[in-house]
């Protein structure tokens, strides 16, 4: 079986985005940054706070749920910021 046979430079060719995320699943990124990372249209959201807004807070729920090690925003700190392959993992889900 030719399970595996797309090349990791063949996915990253073809996607770019989770090709980086793919080379570094743990490192954290902010929910704008993954639209940014991944070539989403923002410009074409509504609201874009808003929709930033809603998906970190599904991102935070589903973190705690699941047990999962995510950076949280102290108030004036960083922003919050979860590993990138769960990012890939809630984005990808329909």
């Amino acid at each position: 079986m030719n399970t595996f046979c797309t090349s990791s430079a063949n996915l990253t060719a073809t996607l770019p985005g989770l090709g980086r995320v793919g080379r570094d699943p743990s490192r954290l990124l902010t929910i704008r940054e993954w639209w940014h990372e991944m070539g989403e249209p923002i410009d074409m959201l509504v609201d874009p706070q808003a929709t930033f807004h809603d998906d970190e807070r599904g991102m935070i729920e589903l973190c705690r749920r699941d047990g999962i090690a995510y950076r949280s925003a102290p108030e004036g700190g960083l922003p919050t910021a979860f590993p990138a392959w769960r990012l890939a993992m809630f984005y990808q889900s329909p």
